[in-house]
């Protein structure tokens, strides 16, 4: 288990390798960067740890959470959050000075969460990706939105160690496929 603040939520069903979950809306700060997936990376955590590091208009450093999150929103263009801490309220945040970054609330909501270790490698999210739509389409879970590939450890733990998940969010129902957490 992590010791970072995570965003809150509660398992309500799981289902072979994947769980769904209930989460609570939480604050987070978000860029968008275009390009391939391993350059948008270094940029998006260099403009968010800059902000949570107290490149902000009240300087204030902030601590990290988990998970730092990845999502294509098109062709060559990823969104990146950090979640903030959940002592901060919309007011209480700091502004950011780097004008890339904003601060948005992420409303409350199911997700599909397949979880999966290893680094940071493109080619397992995206087989894992593909492992949970298969098994929410076979069990009849509908998908309200894209992918997120979720990364809740550094890279100096050993990568067979690392906790990386795919977050999908979903239209949760019962279902005798998927039983309740």
């Amino acid at each position: 288990m992590s010791s970072y603040e995570q965003p809150r939520y509660s398992v309500v069903a799981t289902a072979g390798a994947y769980e769904i979950r209930l989460y609570e809306s939480y604050l987070a700060a978000e860029t968008t960067v275009s390009g391939d997936v391993d350059s948008t990376g270094n940029t998006a955590f260099r403009r968010l740890a800059g902000f949570i590091f107290g490149r902000n208009a009240e300087g204030i450093r902030m601590n990290m959470t988990v998970p730092v999150t990845r999502q294509e929103t098109n062709a060559r263009t990823y969104r990146y959050r950090f979640v903030m801490e959940s002592a901060y309220s919309e007011s209480q945040l700091p502004r950011p000075l780097d004008d890339s970054v904003e601060i948005v609330r992420v409303p409350a909501g199911y997700y599909a969460a397949m979880r999966y270790r290893g680094g940071r490698n493109e080619g397992t999210y995206k087989r894992m990706e593909g492992r949970l739509l298969e098994a929410l389409q076979r069990d009849g879970v509908a998908t309200l939105g894209d992918p997120t590939n979720a990364v809740y450890d550094g890279p100096m733990k050993p990568p067979m160690l690392r906790r990386n998940e795919v977050l999908v969010p979903v239209a949760w129902q019962e279902s005798s496929s998927v039983t309740a957490g």
